[in-house]
C-alpha cells in the first residue's frame, strides 16, 4: 500500500515517502500528539494478515524496542489504524557507513570514533540476548552530527531462539535509504558480512556479530573487503577458505595491536574468535589511549593536525583552453604550501583525481586524510583574471577563510602569495590553536616568500610555464614534445624561472624513459635543467629530484642519487617522488624491509597514491612475496585502473603463484606496449605455448628502436634462453635503459643469477655483485 502525503494514520500524518521496496514502504511521518517527526514503516500483507507471524513479529518488536541504547536506532510502537499496521521509529539523517568506506581506507582516529559506538551497541545488544545476525555498514547509520546508530535488528534473534524472524519485514528497508542496492547488490551487501557457521546454515550467536564487525572494521581499515569473489558462491568459499592479506600490508599507519584485534575477530572457528563485543570495545578504546591527542574528538583543536589538499581550481572561462590557467594556479599553490614547515599537504596525485568529481567534501578529506581543503575558481579573459577561492574545514564544512580577486596576470604572484600567506594563517590558528601576533604574520610572510623563490617574475612566461606543465601532466608523446616547446619559450623570456628549468627537466626525464628520445639525450638535457635550476635557487628541493633521477635511472651513480634524493626530502619532507627514490636505492642494496617502510611512509603522506602501492607491490615480488605483492598491486588497480605498468606487474604475482589462467587475463589488460609484451612471453612460455611466446617476443623486438632492450632480455630469460639474454642486457647497458636502475630486484632475471657473466654486469653498473 502506498500512502499519500497528509494520510492521517492515528496520530501520524505522512510527509512524505523515504523508500520502497519488496519489504514494504518507509515514510517520513509527523507524530500530531508529541510533535515530533518519525519514521513509519507500514508492514507488509503477508505479516499483518497472519495472525501467528504478527503475534511472533510483536514479540520480537518488544525485544528489540527494549534495547534502550544510544547508538541502537529505538523502535516507539507497533500499530494498527483502519487495517493497517505499521511501526514507528526513530527519524534519523544522514548516511550509511558504507558511504564512508575510502578507497585507501579511513584515518585510524575516524575509524575509532565509529568502531568505538558500534560494538558498544552490539554489547548492549549482546547483554540483552539480542543477535543482529545481518551486520553490515548498509545497517549503520552515521547522523549528520556524527552519531553512529545500528539499524535493522529485523534480523534480530533472542539466542535461545533460532526460529526465523518476521521482525525483517519491519525495519529492513532502513538502511537502504541512504544507500538504495540492485537485488543483486543486496545479495552481496550481506553474504561478504555473514560468518562462516552462518554460510554453512548453522546455528548463529553473538560471536557470529562479531565476525561481521571484523569484517567491517577491515573495510573501513583498507578500503577493501577481506573476502571477495564475482558471485555469492565464490564470496561464501573465499569467507570458508581464504585467510584476509593482512591489514598491515594494506596500511603501513596502522598498529599492530588493531590488526591483531581484526584478526581475532575473523577467526573461522568461533570458539577462536573474540568472545564479547564489549572485550572488542575496551581494546579499541585501548588503542584510542595509545594515540593519545591524535584522536581527540574533531571539535578538539589540538586534535587536529595543519593538513590540507589543494583541489582543482574549476576553470570558469570561457574558453575551455583556459584549464591550464586554472589547474596550473592550484598547482602552483600546492607545491608552495608543501614548502611551509610543519603543512602536510596532500599530493597533487590524490587531489587531483577529484577534479570535475561530484562529491562531497568531507567524504573527499577523509580520503585524503586531511583536515582542510582549499576550492577555488578561476575565471580568464584577456589579461584580467578573477580568482575566487574558499578555506573549508572537513569535519565541518565551515568556511575557515575565502576570498576573490580581481587583477590582472601581471598581479599573478602577489595573488598567490596573499592566498597561501592566508592559507597558513588560518590553519595555525584554527587547527594549532596559535595566537597571531604581528611578529608572527611577519613569520609566515617571510616563510611563504621563502617557499615561493624560484618561479620567475615575468607573467608571460610564466603563463607560457603552466601551459607546458599542463602539457606534461597528459604524458603522450605529442604532448611531452609540445610541453618541451612552451616551456623552451617561457625560459627564453625569463631565463631565471627556476621552475621552469625544472618542468623542462622532468619532460626531458619523461621523453627518455619512455624512448620518445634517445636514452642519453634525454638525461643529459634533463641534467642540465636541473643543475641550471639550482644555480639561481640552490635550496630548490624540484630541481634535486630532477637530478637524482637522472642519477640513478641514466648515470647508474647510487651514491650521488641517495645523496640528491636525500637533500629534497630535507627541503620538502612530504615529496612523495623523493620517497620512491630513496627505497629503490634500499631495494638495490637488498635492503627490502626498509624499501617497504620507506613506501609505507609514501602511502600515508599519499593515500590514493596507486605509484606508492605499486612500488610496494614490485618490492614484494623482489622478496619472493607474491602473494602480498598480489593484494598491494590490487590496491594500486582499484586506485588507477589504467596505469600503466601496473596490470602487467600483477600478472607477474600471479604468475609467481601458479596462476598463469588469471595471469594471462590480468596481462591482457595492460596496454599494449612493452610491458604487456613481456608478459605475455612469460605467460605464454610457463603454459607451454612456445609458438605465441615466440610472436609476442618478435613483437617486442620490432617496437625496440632506442627503448626496450632491457625488456627484451627479461623476456629472453623468461623463456630460459641465457646467451640471448646476457647479450640484449649488454645493449640495453650501451644505450643506458633506464630499466637498468632496478634489475637487482628484478624477479625474472634469477636464471641469470648462477650465471658467471651476471656478477661481472652488475659489477659493470657498480653495483656490488
Amino acid at each position: 500500500m502506498v500512502l499519500s502525503p497528509k494520510t492521517r494514520l492515528g496520530t501520524y500524518e505522512i510527509m512524505a515517502p523515504l523508500g520502497a521496496g519488496g519489504m514494504g514502504e518507509v515514510y517520513r511521518a509527523k507524530d500530531l500528539r508529541l510533535g515530533r517527526d518519525v519514521a513509519v514503516k507500514v508492514l507488509p500483507s503477508e505479516v499483518s494478515s497472519s495472525p501467528d507471524r504478527l503475534a511472533r513479529f510483536e514479540r520480537e518488536a518488544r525485544t528489540v524496542a527494549g534495547l534502550n541504547h544510544p547508538n541502537i536506532v529505538t523502535i516507539y510502537s507497533v500499530e494498527e489504524e483502519d487495517g493497517i499496521r505499521f511501526l514507528t521509529m526513530e527519524l534519523l539523517e544522514g548516511g550509511s557507513l558504507a558511504t564512508l568506506v575510502a578507497a585507501a581506507g579511513l584515518p585510524l582516529a575516524r575509524l575509532l570514533d565509529l568502531a568505538i559506538p558500534l560494538a558498544e551497541a552490539l554489547a548492549a545488544a549482546h547483554e540483552r540476548g539480542v543477535i543482529h545476525r545481518d551486520l553490515k555498514p548498509g545497517n549503520v547509520m552515521v547522523t549528520h552530527d556524527g552519531r553512529v546508530k545500528v539499524l535493522d535488528y529485523g534480523l534480530a534473534k533472542t539466542a535461545v531462539d533460532s526460529g526465523p524472524s518476521e521482525l525483517t519485514a519491519a525495519v529492513s528497508r532502513i538502511a537502504a535509504l541512504a544507500e538504495p542496492l540492485s537485488r543483486e547488490g543486496q545479495i552481496l551487501g550481506t553474504v561478504p558480512y555473514m560468518s562462516p557457521e552462518q554460510v554453512r546454515g548453522e546455528t548463529a550467536d553473538a560471536r557470529s556479530d562479531l565476525f561481521a564487525f571484523g569484517v567491517i572494521l577491515y573495510e573501513l581499515a583498507a578500503g577493501r573487503r577481506p573476502f571477495g569473489g564475482a558471485s555469492p558462491v565464490d564470496v561464501s568459499s573465499s569467507i570458508l577458505r581464504d585467510t584476509p592479506v593482512p591489514l598491515t600490508t594494506l596500511r603501513a599507519d596502522l598498529p599492530d595491536r588493531f590488526a591483531h584485534l581484526v584478526v581475532r575477530c575473523l577467526e573461522k572457528n568461533p570458539r577462536d574468535r573474540l568472545q564479547t563485543a564489549l572485550d572488542a570495545r575496551n581494546e579499541l578504546k585501548a588503542i584510542q589511549r595509545t594515540l593519545g591527542d591524535s584522536v581527540r574528538p574533531a571539535g578538539s583543536p589540538a586534535s587536529r593536525t595543519a593538513s590540507i589538499a589543494v583541489l582543482p581550481f574549476v576553470n570558469r572561462s570561457h574558453n575551455e583552453e583556459d584549464e591550464y590557467f586554472s589547474d596550473g594556479l592550484a598547482d602552483e599553490l600546492l607545491n608552495l604550501l608543501a614548502k611551509i614547515q610543519g603543512l602536510r599537504v596532500a599530493a597533487r596525485a590524490s587531489s587531483f583525481q577529484f577534479k570535475e568529481k561530484k562529491e562531497d567534501l568531507a567524504s573527499i578529506g577523509h580520503k585524503l586524510n586531511v583536515a582542510t581543503l582549499l576550492d577555488g575558481s578561476v575565471r580568464k579573459a584577456g589579461n584580467r583574471v578573477r580568482i575566487a577561492v574558499q578555506l573549508i574545514n572537513v569535519s565541518d564544512g565551515y568556511h575557515l577563510w575565502s576570498e576573490s580577486y580581481d587583477r590582472t596576470l601581471d598581479d599573478i604572484f602577489a595573488v598567490q602569495d596573499d592566498i597561501a600567506h592566508s592559507v597558513v594563517k588560518e590553519l595555525r590558528t584554527a587547527l594549532l590553536g596559535e595566537t597571531p601576533d604581528p611578529g608572527a604574520i611577519g613569520r609566515v610572510r617571510a616563510e611563504v616568500a621563502r617557499a615561493a623563490r624560484g618561479r620567475g617574475q615575468n607573467p608571460e612566461a610564466h603563463r607560457l610555464a603552466l601551459q607546458g606543465r599542463h602539457m606534461l601532466e597528459r604524458l603522450t608523446p605529442e604532448d611531452v614534445l609540445r610541453g618541451i616547446g612552451y616551456l623552451e619559450e617561457a625560459l627564453r623570456l625569463d631565463p631565471d624561472n627556476a621552475l621552469a628549468w625544472v618542468d623542462l627537466g622532468r619532460a626531458h626525464l619523461n621523453a627518455a624513459g619512455h624512448g620518445w628520445e634517445p636514452a642519453q639525450t634525454g638525461a643529459e638535457a634533463a641534467r642540465e635543467a636541473a643543475l641550471r635550476a639550482l644555480s639561481i635557487e640552490p635550496d630548490l628541493p624540484e630541481g634535486y629530484l630532477v637530478l637524482g633521477r637522472v642519477q640513478l635511472y641514466f648515470d647508474w651513480n647510487w651514491k650521488e642519487a641517495k645523496a640528491s634524493y636525500r637533500r629534497a626530502m630535507e627541503l620538502a619532507p612530504g615529496n612523495a617522488v623523493g620517497r620512491h627514490g630513496v627505497g629503490i636505492l634500499a631495494q638495490n642494496e637488498g635492503r627490502i624491509e626498509e624499501a617497504l617502510d620507506i613506501y609505507r611512509r609514501a602511502v600515508e603522506q599519499d593515500p590514493l597514491s596507486a605509484g606508492a602501492y605499486t612500488r610496494i607491490g614490485i618490492a614484494y615480488l623482489s622478496a619472493d612475496r607474491p602473494a602480498e605483492a598480489e593484494a598491494a598491486l590490487r590496491k594500486a588497480i582499484e586506485l588507477a585502473p589504467q596505469r600503466v605498468t601496473v596490470h602487467a606487474a600483477l600478472a607477474h604475482a600471479l604468475l609467481s603463484q601458479g596462476r598463469s589462467k588469471e595471469a594471462l587475463e590480468e596481462a591482457e589488460r595492460e596496454a599494449e606496449g612493452v610491458y604487456r609484451l613481456l608478459a605475455l612471453v612469460a605467460i605464454y612460455h610457463a603454459q607451454g605455448r612456445s609458438a605465441d611466446s615466440e610472436t609476442a617476443l618478435r613483437a617486442m623486438i620490432e617496437r625496440e628502436s632506442h627503448h626496450g632492450a632491457f625488456q627484451i632480455a627479461e623476456a629472453y630469460a623468461a623463456r630460459g634462453e641465457v646467451n640471448e639474454a646476457f647479450a640484449w642486457l649488454e645493449r640495453a647497458h650501451v644505450q643506458r635503459d633506464p630499466g637498468l636502475a632496478e634489475i637487482k630486484g628484478a624477479v625474472i632475471m634469477r636464471g641469470l643469477h648462477n650465471d658467471p657473466r651476471w656478477g661481472a654486469f652488475l659489477r659493470k653498473m657498480g653495483f656490488e655483485a
